[in-house]
């Protein structure tokens, strides 16, 4: 019988929960842009939007908001991840050799 490993699924459960949890600050965040932390949360969606508008490609009304929300929580979500390849390598280095 195959044995499903319980920490991948806990971990994409993780990053599920943490993408919704940052998709949420950021639909705030873009109601309240008059204050310097909101815009940092929505900073990463703003800059994208203001490419696409650069380039004549920016999404108006509900575009414009789904772009800023998406792209920030997106961003947002893989630099609060982004230290654990190192954390696994770390913790697999750590790890005393099995015997064989």
């Amino acid at each position: 019988m195959r044995r499903i490993c319980s920490w991948g699924l806990s971990f994409r459960y993780f990053v599920l929960a943490l993408f919704i949890l940052v998709g949420i600050v950021a639909t705030l965040a873009v109601t309240h842009m008059d204050n310097l932390p909101a815009f940092i949360a929505i900073g990463p969606g703003y800059l994208v939007q203001a490419w696409l508008f650069e380039t004549h490609r920016a999404l108006g009304g509900f575009g414009y908001y789904g772009t800023m929300v998406a792209v920030s929580a997106l961003a947002w979500t893989l630099i609060i991840l982004s230290p654990t390849p190192a954390i696994w390598l770390l913790r697999r280095l750590r790890r005393p050799g099995r015997a064989a």
